[in-house]
């Protein structure tokens, strides 16, 4: 049985946009709550309905029978709630014909605007994120925000493990806040524009950069060491040696090589 909980949201359409299990858990929540004809699902272009190291969206929604949509249905569908999780595209809100429009970023905005949110934060050495639920309007990640969940990172954490913590923290927050969203029972405030921080999608290299020389090392070097590490994608090259782990313990460094 579906739970109303007073969910009623005036009967809107709710779309979840976006990629991997993050994406996924949202809609099983949202069909949980207002059941599967209430709502849209917009995979990003690249997801081909196959599951790889992440499940696909787009395969989820075909096996369960939800409705697949496209950026220009979504722009002219007037009774929406639009919500991006790892949506790839940039947004053009003046093209939208509602103005209920949600974003679940993975930083602690106004801090890491853009890209490799994830890479950034174990590169410089954060020792604090979370995902932050805003307002999409017409910049990069810079409407008005309306919640955040903060969680601290643990020295030794790769970016891999950062980017799992990031996932279960979105679909956290949006379970706090998807009742408020669909009521619009919430109080949005505008970014500190003097804190924050923008990273493009061309403002890393990911293969060129992850090959290290190193004489002596130090903490800066072991950030950037452990930010290379995300076994799906890429390991770090130290040396001529491929490492899979790193670690910081007693003022010594650890490698673990593949």
């Amino acid at each position: 049985m579906i739970q109303r909980l007073n969910m009623h949201g005036n009967n809107k359409f709710v779309c979840i946009a976006g990629k991997n299990q993050c994406a996924i858990d949202f809609l099983k929540y949202a069909s949980s709550k207002i059941g599967k004809k209430r709502i849209l699902v917009l995979p990003n272009k690249n997801d081909n309905g196959k599951s790889g190291w992440q499940p696909s969206l787009k395969e989820y929604a075909l096996k369960n029978k939800f409705i697949i949509t496209n950026l220009k249905k979504i722009y002219n569908t007037k009774n929406l709630i639009f919500i991006s999780i790892e949506y790839e595209n940039i947004l053009n809100i003046n093209k939208f014909s509602s103005k209920e429009l949600y974003n679940f970023h993975f930083s602690l905005l106004p801090k890491f605007r853009g890209c490799h949110t994830n890479f950034y934060q174990i590169y410089f050495g954060e020792k604090e994120t979370g995902v932050t639920l805003h307002k999409i309007d017409n910049g990069i990640d810079t409407g008005e925000i309306i919640s955040k969940i903060k969680y601290k990172i643990k020295l030794n954490d790769t970016a891999f493990q950062n980017y799992q913590k990031l996932m279960k923290c979105s679909f956290l927050l949006f379970k706090k806040n998807f009742k408020n969203i669909l009521n619009k029972n919430y109080t949005a405030r505008k970014q500190n524009q003097n804190k924050s921080s923008y990273f493009s999608r061309k403002s890393i290299n990911y293969k060129k950069m992850k090959y290290f020389r190193i004489k002596k090392m130090n903490l800066n070097l072991f950030n950037q060491i452990r930010a290379f590490i995300f076994p799906p994608f890429q390991l770090p090259i130290v040396n001529s040696r491929v490492v899979k782990n790193i670690k910081y313990k007693n003022k010594r460094f650890i490698f673990s090589y593949d």
